[in-house]
This record gives C-alpha cells, structure tokens and sequence, in this order.
C-alpha cells in the first residue's frame, strides 16, 4: 500500500521512472538480489565524518585533524561535516539513520552515546551504535575569567555558597559534558550555581569570554590558549593526576574536591555495520593516530592520543554505560 501511495503521488509530479527505480532497487536489496560493495574494495567512495556539535569546541577541532590526515589510511578522503544541533542529538540520530555501509561515522562521546539516552527521550538508543575507536579522552579543566571574583576553586566554591546562585557559568547542553562536570561538583559541595547552556563546547567558551558567564569547564584543547593569555584563570582538572599539557593545574581530588569526569572522543558507526567493515575502520584509525603530523597537530591543541581498538573500546564503552546509569540515577 505505501509503494502504491509513492507511486500515485509521482504519477501526479511526473517523477514517475526515478520512484519506480528507487522502489525496484529497495525490494532488490530487501531479497539480497543486489550485490553489495565487496569488503574488500571498501571504502571506494569518500567517508562522511559526522561532528554533532558547533565549530569552535574540542570536537570540532579533533576532527578536522582527523580529517585532514585520513585520506593515506582509508583510501579515500575522509569529510569532515557539522551536522549540530540539540547538544549533539541531530548529528547522533543523523549517523544512527544512516545506511550501516561505513560511510558515515559518528564522532561521539560519554554524554551523547552513553548519558542523554538514559536520561531523556532521544531518536535513537544507546544500541544503534557500534564502537569503532576510541581517539583519545580528555578531563574537563574549571576555568574563571580573569576578572571574576575567585582565582582559586575553593574561592569558587566559597563564593557559591556565599552567593546562591549568583554564579553563573557556561554550559554546552544539559546532560552535556560541562553540565555533568559542574552538576557533579554542585553535588560534592553542596552548593548552587546557575548554568547557561549554549549548545557547545564553542559558543560557551565565546560567552565566557565575552563576559557573558563567570566560570566554564572544557577540554584542554579548549580552554589552554586562553589560560596561557590570560584571559581565562586555571582552578583545577577533573582527573586523578595532572594532564601532561598543563602540569602546572593541579587535579580536582587532590583540592579536595572529589570531582573525576574523563570526556573520550571515539568513532561509532551504526548499528548492522557488518563487523569486517568494523574491523577495517578500527585498523585505519589504528595507524592515523601514528601518524607524525597527526601527533603534532593534536600536540599543538594541548591534546594527546590514548587509541582503543574496537574490542578494547566495545568493553570500555559497555562499562561507562553502567557507570552512567549511576550518574544518571543521582540527577534523579
């Protein structure tokens, strides 16, 4: 019945030979009639690279270095596409609607594709994605502006509980990654603090630094520029020991705040990819992360690789949704 309404309709726009085509090429596909691309000539055809969030962030500035050195590993470029909107939730359903042929990789991390599902009411599962790699993580680092009124996390702290919700600080997206940190931290201290959400990573930053907020939280790749100008005042990172391109910011545990959140950036592809495509992408991203101008690039955005195969990334990822699921169960 549907095949005859798509019909009737293109008889009427007189688009009748291109739905009839499509239509014959869909049921020669649903009976495996069609013969697929072979493995072994994947990929033969540029890959779509789906970043789910605004330039200017940590993800946006990983894939295009991502990008940019892909082509000798894969075969065939690799493009890079903002596709952001809904802290990251029209990119994800964007790559989990996609044909799972390998050609459209999504750019995840811990919120999209292991949190926000938990948590909201999302076009997609956690399970209509598949782990391919994971590129590196990265905690989170508190930063001020260089004119608010703390310059040290127990300031920061202090002021809050002096000044309920008097601070307010930039956020991506709730139950994004800078939401999470900072609702965390409200709950270790005790405190409240008012968050903006700006949609990502690269709009909050730009609203820090225009005066707009008092406080953030970012990726290294993100916020060290800007705490190496000046403009922005380092308070602590969110991991158990200093991260290697700013030693001198000393971790949120050994303040005393007990406040640990490791933000990853990892490749997925759709749910159905067959697995020896899996397996290919895995290994080309196994050698990327090798690659001499790829280490230096992401060098220069105070950035580093701790490379997961898709075995190794499957276990870590199926782990952290049940660390989630806690987290989660605490934001209740």
């Amino acid at each position: 019945m549907k095949k005859f309404r798509m019909l009737k309709s293109a008889f009427r726009r007189g688009i009748v030979p291109t739905v009839i085509s499509s239509i014959l090429f869909a049921g020669l596909s649903a009976s495996g009639i069609a013969v697929a691309e072979s493995i072994e000539d994947f990929p033969s055809k540029p890959i779509r690279f789906v970043t789910p969030y605004p330039p200017g962030g940590s993800h946006s500035l990983h894939a295009g270095i991502i990008t940019t050195v892909a082509e000798p590993y894969f075969g065939q470029p690799m493009i890079s596409v903002i596709r952001s909107g809904g802290g990251g939730v029209v990119g994800a359903a964007n790559v989990a609607e996609a044909d799972p042929d390998g050609y459209t990789l999504l750019f995840g991390d811990p919120t999209i594709n292991s949190l926000r599902p938990q948590v909201e009411k999302l076009p997609f599962e956690i399970d209509d994605f598949v782990p391919v790699a994971r590129i590196n993580y990265s905690p989170a680092v508190f930063v001020a502006r260089a004119d608010a009124p703390f310059s040290t996390m127990e300031e920061m702290v202090q002021f809050a509980r002096d000044n309920p919700d008097d601070l307010i600080y930039s956020s991506d997206n709730v139950n994004g990654w800078t939401y999470t940190v900072f609702e965390l931290l409200k709950v270790k201290t005790g405190t409240t603090m008012r968050g903006v959400e700006f949609g990502g990573g690269g709009p909050a930053i730009t609203n820090l630094l225009g005066g707009n907020t008092m406080a953030y939280a970012g990726a290294p790749s993100v916020v060290a520029d800007h705490v190496e100008s000046g403009a922005l005042k380092a308070l602590c990172v969110t991991d158990n020991k200093p991260w290697p391109t700013m030693p001198d910011v000393k971790p949120c545990p050994e303040l005393g705040y007990d406040v640990v959140f490791q933000f990853w950036r990892g490749v997925l592809v759709p749910a159905k990819t067959p697995q020896p495509i899996i397996d290919k992408l895995s290994a080309g991203f196994a050698e990327l992360v090798k690659d001499k101008g790829f280490l230096r690039l992401i060098s220069s955005i105070n950035s580093k690789v701790d490379f997961a195969d898709h075995e190794t990334f499957s276990k870590l990822f199926a782990k952290e949704v049940e660390d989630m699921a806690a987290i989660a169960k605490s934001m209740e």
